[in-house]
Parts: C-alpha cells; sequence; structure tokens
C-alpha cells in the first residue's frame, strides 16, 4: 500500500511539473528570480517562521486540557512535524510529532495526535474562508485570460469553474472531519457504535487497535467542548494564515511582481488544498500547478508565475526542513533513531 502511494504520488508531481515547465523560456525564468531583493526576502522568511510560533501557540491551546505546556516548550516539536511533512510523502509528519511529542513530553500520542487533527481541521476552515475571499477576485481583477478548459469527470470546466470544483471538494472534506470530530464528542455512543460497525470488515487485532486508539484519540478533541477555546483556536489559526498571506504578498513585492490580495488570498488557498493530493514530499507538483495555472489565468507570463510560485514553495519548505533539523540535533534525535523505537513500540503492542 505504501509502495502504491508513493509511486502514484511520484507520477502526479512528475505530471504536474511536466506542465507547469512545458514551453517555459528558462532564461526569463532566471532572469525574473535573479532580480529578487534579498533583504526582503529574507525579512519575509523571518516573518514566515514567525507564523509557526503562533500555530505553536494555538497547540497549547489544544494540549492544555490534557497537560499544559507552554508555547516555546511545543514550538521544537511542531517545527519537526512540519519538517517531515516536507520531506516525507502522505503527510507522515502529523504521526511523527505526535510520536515525538509523545515519547518526550509523556502525554498520550493518540490524543497528541487528534489535536494535530484539530489543527488541520481549522487550518482547512481558514482556507475555506480565504477562498471565498480569493474568488471574489474573479469579479473585482479585470485582466483575466479565458485559459484552455479542464476536464474533470468527463465535462469540460474553464479554470475558474474547476478551480470552484476543486476547492469546493477540498472544503467538503474539511467540513465532514468537522463534524465527525463533533459527533465523536457530543454523540459519542451512536458514533462509536458507527465506527465499529464499520470496522467490522477487517481482523480483530486491526479492530481492537483502532477501538483503543478512538478512546484516547476522543480526549484529545477535548478543545471543542468550550466555544471559548474554539473561538481562541480558530483566531490563532486565521492569524496564522493572514501572516502567511501577506508573506506572499511580501515576496511579490521583492520579485516586482504586483499580486492583488484578491489574487493572494485565492492562490494561497487553492495550492494549500492542492497539496491534499497524493504527491511527492512537501506538495511538490501539484501546488506548482495549481498555483501557476490561477496566475496564467490573471494574465501573469508563464516565467512570472512560475518563478513566483516556485519561490513562494521554496519559502514554504526550506526555512522548515533547515530548522527542523537544528531542533533534531539539539532534541539528540534522528530519523533512524525516531523509527527504530516508533517500531519497537508497535512490536511490543
Amino acid at each position: 500500500m505504501k509502495k502504491a502511494v508513493f509511486w502514484v504520488g511520484l507520477i502526479i508531481t512528475i505530471v504536474c511539473l511536466y506542465f507547469v515547465l512545458k514551453g517555459i523560456k528558462y532564461n526569463e525564468l532566471f532572469q525574473v528570480i535573479s532580480h529578487i531583493n534579498v533583504p526582503i526576502l529574507c525579512a519575509t522568511i523571518v516573518l514566515y517562521i514567525g507564523g509557526y510560533y503562533i500555530r505553536a501557540e494555538r497547540w497549547h491551546h489544544l494540549l492544555k486540557h490534557i497537560k499544559p505546556f507552554k508555547a516555546i516548550e511545543l514550538f521544537p516539536y511542531l517545527v519537526m512535524g512540519f519538517m517531515f511533512n516536507n520531506v516525507l510523502p502522505a503527510r507522515a509528519g502529523e504521526f511523527i510529532r505526535a510520536y515525538m511529542t509523545g515519547n518526550k513530553k509523556g502525554v498520550s500520542k493518540s490524543s497528541t495526535f487528534a489535536t494535530v487533527v484539530i489543527e488541520r481541521v481549522f487550518d482547512g476552515l481558514v482556507m475555506i474562508f480565504y477562498f471565498i475571499i480569493g474568488y471574489l477576485a474573479f469579479h473585482f481583477i479585470p485582466r483575466q485570460s479565458a485559459g484552455a478548459p479542464i476536464m474533470i469527470f468527463g465535462r469540460a470546466f474553464g479554470i475558474k469553474e474547476a478551480v470552484l470544483v476543486f476547492a469546493v471538494l477540498g472544503s467538503l472534506v474539511f467540513i465532514g472531519i468537522f463534524v465527525f470530530m463533533l459527533l465523536l464528542l457530543y454523540k459519542r455512543e451512536a458514533t462509536e457504535k458507527f465506527v465499529h460497525v464499520m470496522l467490522r470488515i477487517f481482523p480483530v487485532s486491526l479492530r481492537e487497535k483502532a477501538v483503543g486508539f478512538l478512546d484516547t484519540f476522543i480526549n484529545g478533541l477535548g478543545v471543542l467542548g468550550s466555544m471559548r477555546d474554539v473561538l481562541i483556536v480558530f483566531g490563532l489559526s486565521l492569524f496564522a494564515w493572514t501572516v502567511e498571506a501577506y508573506t506572499y504578498w511580501l515576496l511579490g513585492y521583492a520579485m516586482n511582481i504586483q499580486i492583488n490580495f484578491l489574487l493572494i488570498c485565492l492562490i494561497m488557498a487553492v495550492a494549500n488544498f492542492a497539496i491534499m493530493v497524493p504527491s511527492t514530499s512537501g506538495g511538490v507538483g501539484p501546488f506548482e500547478f495549481f498555483g501557476v495555472a490561477i496566475m496564467l489565468l490573471f494574465a501573469y507570463s508563464k516565467e512570472q508565475a512560475a518563478a513566483y510560485v516556485f519561490i513562494v514553495h521554496a519559502m514554504i519548505l526550506f526555512p522548515i526542513i533547515i530548522l527542523g533539523l537544528i531542533f533534531m540535533f539539539t532534541e539528540g534525535l534522528t530519523f533512524k533513531k525516531i523509527m527504530t523505537e516508533k517500531q519497537k513500540e508497535e512490536g511490543a503492542k
């Protein structure tokens, strides 16, 4: 199964990058990149990393009903988790972050993982909000090209319609998970019965592990029982993504590419929905494909669009990978050590 996911992801990455790079004039691409303002780029990266501290503060609120931690304590584990997301396929960093935090901080790994899932759901809800704002670009930014139609389920869609369908599907995923978590919290007995029925198709040993995981997972959903905490978590999620949106704008400024804030919201929302699609590590391929497609729709040259989206994605990936490696060194961790301990623990169960 893991091998199948890897190969499907690799194929999707290659296909997406093929269409992004097809027909591009590399001398013009490198010319756009070479004119970037380096001091502004560095300031943008610092601001982007600052957004992760806001996420650490959010994680503090999600974990406080399990065990109180300061945001500064959680920041290294959050960064390391995102680092693994950036270098491993299938968002494996979410599981590794919960495992590392559970081991080092003495909390339930499955309850911790539940808080990570809540993070992703709130991120998805904020992306829906930003997509709604960004979609206004189609009405208020006049410089648009028709674009070639895209085939989805045998039907031809314009890029505008394809983006809408894609974002709606992504939104439904996040809303569905959010509703399921609320049902687990407020209609626990009925929801657990439903889950048990669905698990009957699996072997007994797997069912028992899933049921045990579900019990401790539900404990991690405690923050959803308080409207005040829900609003705080949503507010911090909105703040973190607003900082990220501003870094997108700053990068455009550093590259002397004028980008309307509505368009930035649209690119950020759709590109981040795109990384839900199976791909190689870090969402490479789908992120570039959808980001460039949107900019082409608003009449940017392919070289400008590709240069901008490549730099944005590099800013998202590489500083967190470097910072994550530094934290792994300071915490005395290696990837091999983490995976070995994880396999030993799983074998002991």
